[in-house]
Formats: structure tokens, C-alpha cells, sequence
């Protein structure tokens, strides 16, 4: 999962997904401790706490100059406090996974390693009829379509 999570390095999020890491994370009333304050700063002028939902594309890679290219400048950035998302921060902090964090970071072998955990990835039977979904947002199940047949 780390590796596969390396694919944020060109990945976008809006604010809703991650606006409570501003504000109020864990019910504090505060930005999560973990998170770079200027980067709060930041954030908060394209996220404003109270605003309606908005989709303002975030980047999840920091590193404005590696936005669109693929490669470890994600892991850099969560490094430094910088995750947009939390279960990406997480990577940098838990101990079971920042080893490998810094050593994709430091590293010039993340474009080998995620290519063999893509690789490893489509080897999973997919769950096709009945037995799973294709979500329509990855964070919610999709609705239920009507079964029923006219004719």
C-alpha cells in the first residue's frame, strides 16, 4: 500500500476530503499537529472553514514543480509534514510503514517499485456481477440501481 499510495504523486483532492485537518482535527477546534503550519496557512486561503463544498483541484504532492510528473517528491513532502490527506501523512509517521517512506523519499528506485506493486495489484481477481462495484467516488458506496425488468 505504500507504494500504491506513491500514486498521489500526480493526484488531486478538494477541500472536503481533507478540510477538518484545518480546523478542527479530532474534534479540537485546531489543524492536525502533524501538518506543516505554513502549509495550513495555505490551505486555508483555497479552503475557507465555513465556505459550501468546492471543487478547487488540491494537489496531493506539494512539490508544485513535480505536480504532473511522476516520481518520489510525494514521499519527500509527507516527510516534512506536508500530506494533504491524512492516511497520507500517516505513511511518514507510523512505525510500520516511515521506514519505507524514507527510503522511497531518499531513493531513485520508486518508479521500479511502484511498477512491480501495480503489477502485483492487477493480479487481484476483480470482483465483477454481484460480487462488487465500480464506485462512482471511491469514498461511497454507489447507490442501488433498480432490478427491475419492463417489457
Amino acid at each position: 500500500m505504500v507504494l500504491l499510495l506513491g500514486g498521489h504523486t500526480i493526484g488531486f483532492t478538494n477541500c472536503s476530503l481533507f478540510r477538518d485537518r484545518l480546523y478542527n482535527f479530532d474534534n479540537t477546534g485546531k489543524p492536525d499537529p502533524t501538518m506543516d503550519p505554513l502549509l495550513v496557512m495555505k490551505l486555508r486561503l483555497i479552503c475557507p472553514q465555513n465556505s459550501p463544498a468546492t471543487r478547487t483541484p488540491v494537489s496531493l504532492d506539494q512539490n508544485l514543480a513535480s505536480t504532473f510528473i511522476v516520481d518520489n517528491s510525494f514521499y519527500k513532502q509527507i516527510r516534512l509534514g506536508r500530506g494533504i490527506l491524512q492516511i497520507d501523512q500517516a505513511l511518514a509517521l507510523d512505525p510500520l510503514t516511515n521506514n519505507t517512506v524514507a527510503s522511497l523519499a531518499n531513493g531513485n528506485d520508486f518508479l521500479a517499485r511502484f511498477g512491480q506493486a501495480m503489477v502485483k495489484l492487477g493480479a487481484v481477481d476483480v470482483l465483477t456481477d454481484s460480487q462488487g462495484e465500480i464506485r462512482e467516488s471511491c469514498h461511497l458506496k454507489n447507490k442501488p440501481r433498480s432490478t427491475f425488468l419492463f417489457g
